[in-house]
């Protein structure tokens, strides 16, 4: 087991409209927890000690809700990289509840750290990526319908098979429609869910 890092933590928390958080509970002097309240977007956490980490060592960092207590690993910080920026993963979050967050730190060998990075890292891309065509999806969907009720659909030549309906809209239509959805969004981000 690495040496304890002890009671003191040395790390910081940066909460987005909050004091700075250095006050954590120490499990076992390697191991420190926090409540972070309801679920910011990101959290910042930083080294705040003068003397490095333990040679070969990290801060793994995790999140979990209060409700479970089931952790998950976020990022992580070490004498290479002495800060983060954590967006929050959307499995620790419900859009209908707020959900409250504990923040675990714990102190662990760089090869473990990598390798819950590398294992973490693809899934989140994969589930980034799904999101993005989601949304895209969605927003499509929308102007089409959009443009549809409010457009003026010509019907194809019958006399011409390479013909088509032609749909017009007036340009400032695309500007309505536009407006429309970033009020949507500014009321309700998660309007698209």
């Amino acid at each position: 087991m690495a040496a304890a890092l002890g009671v003191f933590p040395p790390f910081a928390v940066i909460i987005p409209g909050f004091s700075v958080v250095t006050e954590f509970q120490c499990l076992d002097g390697v191991r420190w927890i926090t409540p972070v309240g309801n679920a910011p977007e990101a959290i910042v956490v930083f080294l705040t000690s003068p003397a490095p980490l333990p040679p070969g060592m990290s801060l793994g960092i995790y999140l979990a809700r209060e409700d479970d207590g089931a952790f998950v690993y976020v990022g992580h910080l070490s004498n290479t990289r002495p800060s983060t920026i954590l967006r929050v993963p959307s499995v620790l979050l419900n859009v209908n509840v707020p959900v409250r967050l504990v923040l675990g730190v714990s102190q662990e060998k760089q090869e473990d750290v990598a390798n819950l990075g590398a294992t973490q890292e693809q899934p989140l891309q994969q589930e980034q990526a799904a999101t993005k065509l989601v949304m895209a999806e969605r927003i499509v969907d929308d102007m089409y319908n959009f443009v549809m009720s409010y457009g003026r659909v010509l019907s194809a030549d019958p006399s011409d098979a390479q013909s088509e309906e032609t749909v017009y809209l007036p340009a400032s239509f695309v500007s309505r429609w536009r407006e429309r959805v970033l009020t949507k969004m500014r009321k309700d981000a998660s309007f698209w869910s």
